[in-house]
């Protein structure tokens, strides 16, 4: 019955603009009640690599629309298929609920390791029961946000699911009132302190805080560079240049995600700006 109704709630909902949608979530209150009232309304989904993913009624309808995922984020899908191998250690920044985790776990198999980030409350719920029924050992589910400090850190929620960010002293929007504190980490200490494996590949899509997350792993990047597929947010956050800043520092080369997956590798030529981006990939020279 749960499900009905969010369902029917979510069809309403979606008659409205999408910036009064995200002005009612944001209501002091409104999405802890809406987190307390979907609890348990939950639907199952099948990704296309046949792993099953929980998902919430009300908060992740966009995910039950999309029927089998194959289109979604499609160029995300190819980039990361085409540059993921056996083997591998695969880290997910922003992994919501974990589409292209298990993405990852289909590719990396027995041999390699997915670590999947994901600080925000309704996602990393579904995330960790998704994992827990897919009775893989090789892929681990961590709730902190990454950023360039281990502390505790403001988190907007920002609606709902999909947009969470870290509240930076460089952001260039006005936070909303739907707050949380999480504990921050950075990469480098993951793996010089957790025992975490170095990343052979990363997935970042962090709302704005891609800076944040790149100047956590310098030693990462002194010592084994990985491969970066990157979803950049002009419009939030920290500067994209300064993005190209430390990627350049370390000898990457960049791609727009469209041209890396279709133009010829003869004819293929690296980004000038990263402004008019929305996916970049990032290769170590």
């Amino acid at each position: 019955m749960k499900r009905l109704i969010f369902r029917l709630l979510n069809r309403l909902g979606g008659c409205l603009p999408k910036r009064v949608q995200r002005a009612i979530a944001d209501f002091p209150g409104v999405l802890t009640l809406l987190g307390k009232m979907s609890s348990g309304a939950v639907e199952e989904i099948i990704t296309p690599d046949g792993y099953t993913v929980e998902i919430n009624t009300l908060f992740h309808s966009n995910l039950a629309k999309n029927g089998s995922l194959a289109g979604y984020e499609s160029d995300m899908r190819r980039a990361i298929t085409r540059l993921t191998r056996p083997g591998f250690t695969a880290y997910d920044v922003g992994a919501n609920v974990g589409i292209f985790s298990f993405l990852f776990l289909s590719l990396v198999g027995p041999r390699g390791h997915v670590y999947a980030f994901e600080p925000e409350p309704n996602n990393s719920e579904c995330l960790g029961h998704s994992i827990a029924k897919a009775g893989a050992e090789n892929i681990t589910l961590d709730k902190r946000a990454v950023g360039d400090k281990v502390n505790t850190a403001k988190f907007d929620r920002r609606g709902g699911a999909f947009s969470g960010r870290l509240i930076s002293d460089s952001a260039k929007y006005n936070p909303t009132d739907n707050v949380i504190e999480v504990k921050t980490v950075t990469l480098d200490k993951l793996v010089s302190d957790e025992n975490y494996q170095s990343p052979d590949i990363m997935k970042i899509d962090v709302e704005g805080n891609e800076v944040l997350v790149l100047s956590g792993m310098t030693n990462i990047f002194a010592k084994n560079p990985p491969i970066i597929i990157c979803e950049l947010h002009s419009h939030l956050g920290e500067s994209v240049d300064e993005v190209a800043v430390i990627l350049k520092k370390y000898n990457y080369h960049i791609y727009a995600i469209a041209d890396f997956l279709d133009v010829p590798a003869n004819e293929l030529k690296e980004i000038p700006s990263l402004m008019d981006a929305r996916h970049v990939v990032a290769i170590p020279a």
